[in-house]
Order: structure tokens, then sequence, then C-alpha cells
């Protein structure tokens, strides 16, 4: 029997139960949203109460060091001094700061497509035939981005650099911590006492983020002494400027940061490049935007982006089919409520569930069907300095969450995905096998991640023209 991700199976319930229901899961309580029309009633509309975090204590205390020692910000509980860490945040991830990161962009987008290239080059006939798999190529994009746009230069690290290899080891045995075995003692705390303990394997964790991202900030730090000027601008700069951080927060800014920063970017890559290679005339379409608007002799800049209208359609439409963490981060009550005559209590966990609001087929007609013109009023209606709202009627998709717990690197995400899409695009075509779908896009990788990422699956890679080579 094949598996149902958790999300497909609260939409099955929400359609028997309602578009909001709840569930008793031992000591805790879960309200899920299903529905665009009560995460605008709570969420935004509510989001004094409706904004703080119910997180396992194994990643909040264990791995993050635990609130009181400035753990990472992200799992705050709603309150003063989260909105003081979330503005300090927000200063290093506005839309200037994101173009002054445009050359990090440039360069390891570059190196992707260089990346690929090679990789043809050098595969059997056989291997090319069959295809090959993108993941790591994407992966060691978004990694080594996120990293250079957090530390500089002193992180555009080699593919084959033990110290990437070693960020990549520590964001997926984070990662893994959310997986059922550690959420059932939360639902079920005498489990805790029936369970191996994990605790050691936590504070390893701990102990190996605090060697690299700790050992990162010193060797910036050192840089940063030594020639102040000379460093160039970058996240990490930006908060130590600011002067209220510990270098403890400080660390868990970077790990939070690069975690969330390049597993969900890279999930959504691999999820349009399969999307994709199912649907060739989208793809094409994509093409002749970008030769019409750009042309064969350079690759689209941010500049481009918005006479690109039908590439940022094919983007939003992979972000609401597939978007990385289709439950969102879990919210909490800060005190009771009552919400159409239901009473609902204060630390009460609240799950947004995005799947089942991107597949309301009044919202999204034809809501399994990859259909980027869907999006295209939207984006033509957006004038390009239009400013990222909290509200939901105006948006195209949920994927970054909303209310006063947005994403708060949107920005940066939206140029990562589009600097990498728009450049695969222009210099490749994506194939399938045979006729065949590429792969079973309701069937996650890992059902014990909270990113949504696809199966593994294999793509061949057709140069668009001769001239190919010469854009990167």
């Amino acid at each position: 029997m094949r598996p149902i991700a958790v999300q497909e199976l609260f939409r099955l319930w929400s359609l028997q139960a309602g578009p909001v229901f709840t569930l008793q899961l031992g000591a805790k309580h879960w309200v899920i949203l299903n529905t665009a029309q009560s995460v605008k009633d709570l969420i935004v509309d509510r989001s004094t109460i409706y904004s703080s975090r119910d997180l396992p204590s194994t990643l909040v205390d264990d791995i993050m060091g635990g609130v009181s020692k400035g753990g990472g910000f992200a799992f705050y509980p709603y309150g003063p001094e989260w909105r003081h860490l979330r503005r300090i945040a927000h200063g290093g991830l506005i839309k200037k700061k994101i173009n002054e990161y445009q050359p990090i962009f440039d360069d390891r987008r570059n190196t992707l497509l260089a990346n690929l290239w090679n990789e043809q080059l050098t595969t059997s006939t056989s291997t090319a035939r069959d295809g090959f798999s993108l993941t790591r190529f994407i992966e060691h994009y978004t990694m080594t981005s996120i990293l250079a746009i957090a530390f500089g230069n002193m992180c555009n690290f080699d593919a084959g650099d033990p110290r990437l290899h070693q960020a990549f080891s520590l964001t997926e045995r984070t990662a893994a911590i959310f997986g059922p075995a550690e959420q059932m003692a939360e639902f079920f705390p005498m489990l805790k006492y029936l369970l191996p303990n994990r605790k050691q394997e936590y504070i390893d964790v701990r102990n190996n983020i605090e060697d690299f991202y700790g050992g990162l900030l010193a060797e910036f730090k050192e840089r940063l002494q030594q020639d102040g000027d000379g460093v160039e601008d970058c996240f990490i700069k930006e908060i130590m400027q600011n002067g209220e951080l510990t270098d403890l927060q400080m660390m868990n800014f970077i790990t939070v940061f690069v975690g969330a920063g390049s597993e969900t970017t890279a999930s959504t890559l691999e999820w349009m490049i399969a999307l994709l290679a199912n649907e060739p005339g989208v793809q094409d379409k994509a093409y002749d935007e970008i030769q019409t608007n750009v042309g064969p002799f350079r690759l689209p800049g941010p500049e481009d982006e918005s006479s690109l209208s039908y590439l940022q359609c094919v983007i939003h439409e992979t972000l609401r089919l597939r978007p990385p963490a289709p439950l969102s981060v879990p919210h909490a009550t800060s005190e009771d409520d009552v919400y159409n005559h239901w009473r609902i209590p204060k630390n009460t966990t609240v799950m947004i569930n995005l799947h089942a609001i991107h597949k309301d087929p009044v919202r999204y007609p034809n809501p399994n069907v990859f259909d980027p013109d869907r999006h295209l009023d939207y984006v033509q209606r957006r004038a390009p300095q239009q400013r990222f709202s909290q509200t939901i009627d105006d948006r195209p998709h949920l994927a970054f969450s909303t209310g006063r717990r947005v994403c708060v690197g949107i920005h940066l995400a939206e140029r990562s995905v589009y600097m990498a899409a728009s450049a695969l695009l222009a210099c490749f075509r994506f194939e399938r096998q045979d006729e065949h779908a590429l792969i079973d896009v309701d069937t996650p990788k890992d059902l014990r991640s909270p990113t949504f990422a696809p199966s593994p699956y294999k793509v061949k890679l057709v140069a668009r023209h001769d001239g190919v080579k010469d854009l990167f």
C-alpha cells in the first residue's frame, strides 16, 4: 500500500469533518486549518493570539540551546523578544540587501550550469541516454549560495570541500529530528521513558553546529578585525553591526538561516524540473519567452524578471502545487480564544495545511493540474516594487506562510529560485526517459522530513542551442 503524506490525509479528513477540525493526540491539542478563510480569520486577523510557537523541546532546547540562552529566534514564543530579533533579521533580508548579494547569485548559478555541463561531458553514453539525478548539483547551488550570502566569499566552497559536506550533514540531521518517533514522544510523554533515549544524539548535533557555524563565525570575526573595510557585505556582517546579539544568537541565526534557506529552495527547484519534464509544452513556452525578451546571448538577470511573466507563473505554480513545507511551521495560541463557537485553549498547536488550501477547487480550478497560466493575472497586475503583504487575498499561494510569522527570507528565496530557474530554462530542455510521468508526484522522498521533496528521479538534459556553453 502506497504511503500517504500527512498533509493529504488531513485534506481528506477535512472533506468529512469540515475545513477546521481538532485532533487530540495524547497530551497535544491540534487545530488544523484547511481553508484560506480560516487562515485569514485566525493567523492574519487574530495574529496577536495565533503567532506563538509550540515545538518539540528537543529542537528548541537540545539543538538550539534553549530560548533562555538565545536559541533560534524562529522558535521563540510570540512576544517582545521575538519581535526584536525578527526586526534584526529583517534588516539583513530586505530587497535592497538582496540586490547587494546579486554577485553571489551570478557566481553560484554559473557554477551550477558549469557543473551540469561537465557532468554531461563526462558521463557514459548509457548514462546520458538514461539521464542523471540533478539533486546534488541543485543542493550545491542552494547551500553554497546561502553560505556565501551569510559569510561572504570565505564560503565559496567547491563541491568536494569537506566543510560543505558537514553543512549538508548538519541540515539533514536536524531535519530528521522532526521524525515520527520524536513527535510521538511529544504527544505521549510516557513514551519518553519507553523509547530509546536520544538526548546524547541531539547534544552531539548541537556540538557539531557549534563547531561548524561557531568556527565560521570566529573566522569571520577575525577577518573583520584584520580588515573591516575589505570584508564584503554579507548577512552576518549586517547583523553584527547591529551590536545587539551575542555570539550564540548570531550562530543560531545562521543555523536557521542556512538550514531553512537551502532545503526549501532545493526542494522547489527539484519539483519545478520534475513538473516541467512532465509538461514539455510548458517549458518550451517559458524558453520562448526568455528568447523573446532576453535573447540567446546572455542569461536572464534580475532586471529581466518583470518581462518574464510566464516564468514567474511557472515558479508560482510550482510553489502552489508543491510547497516545500506543506504544513508550514506549527503556530500556537498565546491565550484562549473562541472561533465559530469553538473554544481554542491557550497553548493549542495550530497547523496551516497549505496543501489543502492550494488544492481548493474554488480558489484553483482543476487544482491537480500544473497550469502556470492561472497566475498570469496576478503577475501582470503586480507592480515590480509592490511590497509583500501578510494578507492572503492578493497572493497566488501561501508557500511562504502568512501573518506575523511569514517567512522572513521570502525575498532571498524568490531571488534564489528565479536565478536558477531562469538560467536552467535558458540553457537546457529537461526530458523524461520515456512517455511515462517522470515521478509519482504525490509521494514524498522522505516521510520523516518536514520538507516535502520529490522522490528520486533522473532527467536528460539537452542543450537549447550551440552557444549555451558561452553563457556561463
